[in-house]
């Protein structure tokens, strides 16, 4: 198990309301339960209409692989894990690239998935690339500039 501090980020694409808010509550458990330094523990952010939100702690990188987070979703939603599909592209936001995983089922994309730096960034790499896609994305995060 190797635990290390990074963002991750997620969007709804097709869940429901129901669906989101528990995808949201469960994803708020992640990260230690406690530790003496607060920025390991779990925090969020949600976007502006409440579709997307953005996590940072000291994650088990092990947990947040595609097949991992399929098995969540799975559990999460009581589907067979088996039945969730899944591709994957890269985006840059500040040089040190994205990797982004859409999950689908039965034809419908349900949510993105966006590990900020990738799986190999450290936590300024994983929080650049997360402060660049606020920067690129600020109109739908921030009603203050």
């Amino acid at each position: 198990m190797t635990n290390r501090q990074f963002y991750f980020g997620i969007e709804n694409l097709g869940l429901n309301s129901s669906q989101r808010q528990t995808l949201i509550e469960e994803l708020k458990t992640l990260g230690p339960a406690s530790d003496p330094q607060p920025a390991c523990l779990c925090h969020w952010r949600t976007r502006l209409d409440g579709d997307a939100a953005i996590f940072e702690a000291l994650f088990n990188e092990n947990n947040l692989t595609v097949d991992k987070f399929k098995q969540r979703l799975g559990t999460i939603f009581s589907v067979d894990p088996s039945t969730i599909d899944h591709s994957l592209n890269q985006v840059n936001f500040a040089g040190h690239g994205t990797q982004i995983a859409v999950f689908s089922r039965g034809g419908t994309d349900y949510l993105r998935f966006a590990l900020f730096g990738g799986m190999d960034a450290d936590w300024m790499d994983s929080g650049d690339e997360c402060r660049g896609y606020l920067m690129t994305y600020h109109d739908e995060w921030d009603d203050l500039l």
